[in-house]
């Protein structure tokens, strides 16, 4: 699927962090299986940072998954698309909930304040040049904190990223 050669420097490490990966997802995502191929430090750090979203004090951590899919369906990240239909579907959603948030970000199964968040961490990577600090004001006084909304964005922003780069190295043959 991808434009990678196995790492087979770092072939130990790597079976130690999939054997991890394995346990927390029950398969190798593709996309984990290419950033360890192109280097074990990444694919720790890319692991490590999903952690730290999954325990979020303030923020549903499914949102996260919502934005994913929104963004995969929107940008056309087929190995995501799957991926997190999956994911969102073991959690309980439905097939409509989540057919109803790839057409629109702002249909996600949460409260106004997780709404209002998800509108503007998509919004602040697609649109970055429109927002404005009245934007954050307005998360602000939902209740959002400098560093949830950041949070959020910075997510969101990472996702866009590597998709980019994920597409970048699949094989288009």
């Amino acid at each position: 699927m991808f434009m990678v050669t196995p790492n087979t420097t770092q072939a130990e490490r790597l079976k130690k962090i999939f054997r991890r990966v394995r346990a927390i997802y029950g398969t190798i995502p593709t996309q984990m299986e290419f950033l360890g191929n192109i280097d074990a430090e990444y694919l720790e750090a890319f692991i490590a940072n999903v952690i730290r979203t999954a325990r979020h004090p303030h923020i549903n951590p499914d949102l996260f998954g919502f934005l994913r899919l929104h963004l995969a369906f929107r940008e056309g990240y087929a190995f995501c698309q799957q991926f997190n239909t999956d994911f969102l579907l073991s959690r309980g959603y439905t097939q409509e909930q989540l057919d109803a948030v790839i057409n629109d970000i702002a249909a996600v199964p949460f409260d106004a304040r997780h709404q209002a968040l998800a509108h503007h961490a998509l919004r602040a990577i697609i649109e970055p040049g429109t927002v404005t600090q009245s934007d954050l004001d307005a998360l602000y006084a939902m209740g959002w904190s400098q560093k949830d909304v950041f949070d959020a964005v910075s997510h969101t922003g990472d996702l866009f990223k590597n998709g980019r780069i994920l597409t970048a190295y699949t094989d288009k043959g």
